[in-house]
C-alpha cells in the first residue's frame, strides 16, 4: 500500500497524513458497519459532544442510547446495541444519519493518531464496498482529517 505524507491542514499547521492510495469505495448499504458480524463485534465509540447532539435531536437521555466507554481517550461513550445492531438502525437505514458519530461517518476507514501530528487512515477489509466505485483521493481524506481535528478540539 502506498501512503501520502506531510500535508498542510490549516495555513500554518502541517501534519503527516498517511492513507491508502488508489483505494476505491462505494457504499453497498449492507449495514455491516452498524451491526455485529460473525467475524467481530462492532463497537461504535462516541465523543461526549456527539452524545449531547444525538440526545438533543432524538429527545432521548444519553443513557437510553449510550454507555460509558471502558477506555481512556476522547471517545467516552459507546453506542448501545439491540440484538447486535445499533439501536438507531432500522432495516438498512440510519435514523440519525445526518448526526451520526464520527466513527460512522468515516467507515470503512479508521483514523489513528500515531504521534504528534502523524495521522493514518486504514480501511476495513470486511466492507464489501471496498474496491468498488470511485477512487477515494487525497482531498476526501483531508476533509475527513479536518473534520476529526475540529470535532476533537471543540
Amino acid at each position: 500500500m502506498n501512503w501520502e505524507e506531510d500535508i498542510e491542514v490549516t495555513g500554518a499547521e502541517f501534519v503527516n497524513l498517511r492513507y491508502p492510495k488508489n483505494i476505491r469505495f462505494e457504499c453497498q448499504r449492507c449495514a455491516k458497519c452498524c451491526r455485529d458480524t460473525p467475524e467481530r463485534g462492532r463497537e461504535i465509540l462516541m465523543l461526549e459532544r456527539e452524545v449531547e447532539q444525538i440526545s438533543d435531536i432524538t429527545n432521548l437521555k444519553p443513557e437510553e442510547f449510550s454507555t460509558p466507554a471502558s477506555r481512556s481517550g476522547p471517545y467516552q461513550y459507546t453506542m448501545r446495541k439491540k440484538e447486535g445492531k445499533c439501536i438507531f438502525l432500522k432495516g438498512a437505514d440510519c435514523q440519525i444519519y445526518p448526526h451520526r458519530p464520527l466513527l460512522c461517518r468515516f467507515f470503512p476507514f479508521c483514523l489513528e493518531q500515531l504521534g504528534s501530528g502523524i495521522f493514518e487512515f486504514n480501511s476495513s477489509e470486511e466492507c464489501p464496498g471496498i474496491g468498488l466505485g470511485k477512487v477515494i483521493d487525497e482531498e476526501i481524506f483531508m476533509t475527513m482529517l479536518t473534520e476529526a481535528i475540529n470535532m476533537l478540539k471543540n
